[in-house]
């Protein structure tokens, strides 16, 4: 038994645990010889066939359960030897295994930390989103949200248009919404941003909790308190904090579309992004008329003809044309004097 090799597929089908007694047997005569240079080959082709075809915990330590408990009694000084000989295999091979796995762990995170996902909600829709930290919102039309898989030190995000958060608290790191002109710091709270690229301001309603208001160098501006909004004017660069009831400024999230004595020029935006369609206000005196109301799944006809009511506007609704590409632009409001 010692001169021959013994066969691959019985020693599988012992360390499978489908053996035979024949194979038992077998197994254990060959293991027992002593026969170094021939255990030695068999040991590394067996091997080289755990590692391509078994996870570790399934095929070597099962196999050497096996071995310590049947076949080495603890008078037999050469099975002890084998089942070192074969224990050093096992620790020698084991290592590298065990550096490259946390290796690929750790340049795996790494790696992640680096990803950058984008969340997308397109005019007339409102998108609901959960971050990886557990932090939660809502994404209002023609708006989006940029973001790492991973969050590291800080979780910082980046958004252009309009957004509610509900951040996770987290003493030791920060959550950041990043804008084009500021950007809001807190630990844990719920809070609105509105930062449209289209738009000449930026502001930050806070719902709960505190949030700071820090500029474009990360210094700290202003630390806002619950029912505060801070508006800062792009084109003057300047900021103006007033009291407001929050819980109104965030009725969108639930499908409310809310005017709250606006101009109409900033009306038919907002209108613009709720339903995806184009407005063009052709008499100028008109842009300066307020208007307030509150709206819950009107049909935008609806809404433009209770406008018309409260202004000496009047509106035509343009039949949506072809482009040279084949698909259909936006449709179009024109917006008059009566």
């Amino acid at each position: 038994m010692s001169e021959k090799k013994i066969d691959r597929e019985r020693l599988r089908r012992f360390v499978n645990g489908n053996y035979s007694r024949t194979d038992y047997k077998q197994v254990k005569q060959h293991f027992q010889s002593g026969a170094d240079e021939n255990l030695r080959e068999e040991l590394k082709e067996h091997w080289e066939g755990l590692s391509a075809n078994q996870p570790l915990n399934g095929g070597l330590e099962v196999m050497l359960e096996r071995f310590r408990k049947n076949h080495i009694k603890k008078s037999e000084a050469k099975g002890k030897t084998i089942l070192r000989y074969y224990q050093r295999i096992a620790a020698v091979l084991f290592i590298p295994v065990l550096l490259a796995a946390s290796l690929w762990i750790f340049r795996t995170t790494k790696y992640q930390e680096n990803i950058m996902a984008t969340i997308h909600s397109p005019a007339g829709a409102r998108t609901e989103f959960v971050l990886p930290d557990g932090s939660k919102g809502w994404l209002n039309g023609g708006s989006q949200l940029t973001y790492p898989v991973v969050f590291s030190e800080h979780r910082d995000v980046e958004l252009e248009g309009e957004a509610y958060f509900e951040v996770v608290h987290r003493s030791q790191q920060k959550f950041r919404v990043k804008t084009k002109a500021l950007t809001v710091q807190v630990l844990g709270t719920s809070f609105n941003v509105a930062a449209y690229a289209d738009e000449s301001a930026v502001n930050v309603i806070l719902q709960e909790g505190k949030v700071q208001i820090l500029n474009t160098e990360d210094q700290l501006t202003y630390t806002m308190n619950p029912d505060e909004k801070f508006d800062l004017d792009l084109l003057k660069n300047e900021a103006i904090v007033s009291q407001v009831d929050a819980s109104s400024y965030t009725t969108w999230t639930k499908g409310f579309l809310r005017f709250d004595g606006e101009p109409l020029s900033e009306v038919v935006k907002k209108l613009a992004r709720w339903y995806n369609v184009d407005f063009e206000i052709r008499d100028k005196r008109l842009q300066d008329y307020n208007f307030k109301a509150t709206f819950k799944d009107e049909q935008l006809d609806e809404i433009l003809r209770m406008i018309s009511l409260t202004t000496p506007m009047k509106y035509r609704i343009e039949e949506r044309k072809q482009n040279k590409q084949g698909t259909y632009m936006k449709k179009k409001i024109i917006i008059e004097w009566q």
